[in-house]
């Protein structure tokens, strides 16, 4: 996120594909170690909860991953100022809650299930705002950011569970709209 932000500023693109192969690879090297730490030991019940919420942040980082790849080539096709408007301001967004749904998972930090809302409702003022371009390269990202935006949730609700179990998601039914 942080590289994307710094490319749309510069208006300067090309790392992102890069960083899509590093993740992919990444993503691999993890599931071979929660798969091998299902199989070596005995887990508890949180250990299985972290290995279950940890494959499926896994597959939610490296989708996001991928949107934020695609919206580098849109950006690079066309980079309009409100291209890079829409992405900057999605950016502000998405940035703290990817980290917090990060810190949870590895750091067990507790995530404010009270601010969830926020997102959601952030989001959408967002979508509402440039969902009538007539821009089709402002159009394809903000469909792109949406499609992070779900995934964004998906790593909390994997985040919620591992911290909370899943009396801790029956609280935050706003991770269920997508």
């Amino acid at each position: 996120m942080r590289t994307l932000t710094a490319e749309t500023q510069r208006n300067e693109y090309g790392r992102m594909e890069d960083l899509l192969w590093e993740v992919a690879n990444t993503s691999e090297e993890l599931n071979d170690v929660l798969i091998e730490i299902l199989l070596r030991y005995q887990p508890m019940a949180s250990e299985l909860r972290f290995v279950r919420s940890a494959l499926n942040a896994n597959y939610d980082l490296y989708r996001m991953m991928r949107h934020l790849s695609r919206i580098e080539v849109l950006l690079g096709l066309h980079g309009s100022e409100e291209q890079r408007d829409l992405v900057m301001e999605a950016m502000e967004i998405f940035h703290s809650w990817v980290i917090r749904g990060v810190e949870a998972l590895v750091s067990k930090k507790e995530i404010p299930v009270e601010e969830l809302p926020f997102i959601e409702f952030e989001f959408n003022e967002l979508w509402n705002s440039y969902v009538k371009t007539e821009n089709p390269y402002v159009m394809g990202t903000l469909i792109h950011l949406a499609g992070f935006f779900n995934h964004t949730k998906n790593l909390l609700r994997s985040a919620v569970y591992y911290l909370l179990g899943s009396k801790g998601l029956k609280k935050t039914p706003i991770l269920y709209i997508v």
